[in-house]
């Protein structure tokens, strides 16, 4: 009796012992993260978020069963301080990149001011999101558009693969870079299989499409061609191209159903910038890709996650570029990098059911200039740039912009209610920003310049405050 009380024991013991060791292993599990990054892809550019005229019926899929954001950011209105915050988790006057390339655009007798130099490149002392994963053991891949200088191995990945090779969308081969890039990134996944390695991964999928020339597949736009369009959204190729990322989201979610992984994947899909208003609109929004109106910054994005988040949830706290990187860190367990600033929220809380981050405020600072392109001219301050020097603040429903030219030449402070440089929307009543209330509500006008000015101060935004000598000539000429 005694001998079969120890043995049932020790099997009791035993199951309890394997049952630990299961589960601390379960703990220890990193989740993969794939993020997708779409080029130029404006807010009601896909099925799900309206679109009559575009079909993605795979990431309307995948949306359904996911978390939609709809008041999702980038951190600025073009491409490269887009990704230059996102990828450092900063805002952009502590790296540097607030433009694409120069930052004296367009006319040079229009620029009241001269605009702060633009740095084209990331500092290397700045740590980026796979770097600060290393030590969680995580194997990380950038496939597609860099942007932001040096090169992804030597910030923290593993392995870089750009888009070399093709003349716009297609190579000497007639290959098309969305299925090439896609490809690539189906290969890293197969072959960083965590099953076999060991070892969590992250893929920073970053397209070329649909950002311009407006090129696509023939059979695609044939289609298109033979389909009705809206009044907004019509153009057949830019539809092709975008069909052409949704099969790329299908096949990078395929490989992940086929090795078993996505119940311990978080796959996110995000855009850097506003549509390019030539080819597309973003209505209700005001204005496109260049502008810090709504349709040039707020983004389409969803994250999805089979049995970590509730299928069919929909977010409305408004979020902003640089939150993935914390967001990031907190699931996979590591901690901040030591003396490193992050300017941004852990979306996990959110991912888990919480309706929000009790944060005070988002911000943009833009010390350029932008000029105007076909599209979208009566949609932007002036018809000329599609962004002067800017800086903006979002705060609750309400949202202001502060023009430098006119703060700066016009009387600053003192003339705010008459120097024309400031505007304020109710975006909860006016999301399209067609009334400028910073004459009437001038008590919420005052209170969101004070916070923008402080957090000027805080990050040590630079305004340009120098002017134009060829302006000037031009004025005195006049």
């Amino acid at each position: 009796m005694g001998t079969l009380h120890h043995v049932i024991l020790f099997v009791a013991l035993l199951s309890v012992g394997l049952l630990s060791c299961k589960q601390t292993k379960e703990k220890r599990i990193k989740p993969n993260i794939v993020f997708i990054f779409i080029d130029d892809m404006g807010w009601k550019d896909l099925g799900y978020m309206g679109s009559g005229f575009y079909e993605t019926p795979h990431i309307d899929q995948l949306a359904k069963k996911g978390m939609v954001f709809t008041q999702v950011y980038a951190n600025a209105a073009n491409c490269a301080p887009t990704r230059a915050c996102l990828l450092s988790g900063q805002y952009s006057p502590r790296h540097g990149v607030y433009t694409v390339a120069r930052s004296d655009r367009g006319d040079q007798e229009a620029r009241r001011l001269i605009p702060l130099p633009n740095s084209r490149t990331v500092p290397l002392e700045h740590v980026m999101i796979a770097e600060a994963l290393k030590p969680a053991g995580y194997r990380s891949a950038a496939i597609g558009k860099w942007n932001v200088g040096n090169s992804p191995e030597k910030q923290g990945f593993d392995v870089g693969i750009p888009g070399s090779g093709f003349q716009g969308h297609f190579n000497d081969k007639g290959e098309y870079l969305t299925d090439h890039l896609t490809e690539k990134a189906v290969t890293f996944i197969r072959e960083n299989n965590p099953e076999k390695t060991g070892n969590p991964f992250f893929l920073y999928l970053a397209h070329y499409a649909v950002h311009t020339p407006i090129q696509a597949k023939d059979s695609l736009v044939q289609k298109y061609q033979e389909k009705q369009g809206t009044p907004y959204h019509n153009n057949s190729t830019y539809a092709a191209m975008i069909e052409s990322v949704d099969q790329s989201v299908a096949k990078i979610n395929g490989i992940l159903e086929e090795l078993g992984l996505v119940e311990n994947t978080l796959l996110v899909f995000f855009s850097d910038n506003g549509g390019h208003g030539t080819y597309t609109s973003q209505k209700p929004l005001r204005g496109g890709k260049g502008m810090f109106y709504e349709g040039g910054i707020r983004e389409p994005m969803f994250a999805y996650w089979p049995g970590k988040i509730k299928a069919g949830t929909v977010c409305e706290e408004p979020v902003i570029g640089i939150d993935f990187y914390p967001t990031f860190l907190e699931l996979s367990g590591v901690e901040k990098p030591t003396d490193y600033v992050l300017d941004g929220r852990s979306l996990v809380p959110l991912l888990n059911g919480e309706k929000t981050l009790n944060r005070e405020a988002l911000f943009w600072h833009f010390p350029a200039y932008l000029q105007s392109y076909e599209g979208m001219k009566d949609e932007s301050r002036d018809t000329i740039f599609r962004s002067r020097p800017v800086s903006v603040i979002r705060k609750g429903d309400w949202k202001l912009l502060q023009f430098h030219e006119e703060w700066v030449l016009d009387g600053g402070r003192e003339n705010v209610s008459e120097n024309n440089s400031v505007e304020l929307y109710n975006l909860s009543a006016d999301i399209g920003e067609t009334t400028n209330l910073a004459a009437v509500q001038v008590d919420k006008r005052d209170e969101l310049l004070d916070d923008l000015l402080d957090w000027q101060e805080e990050v040590k935004a630079p305004i340009p405050r120098e002017v134009n000598p060829a302006y000037e000539a031009k004025m005195k000429g006049k």
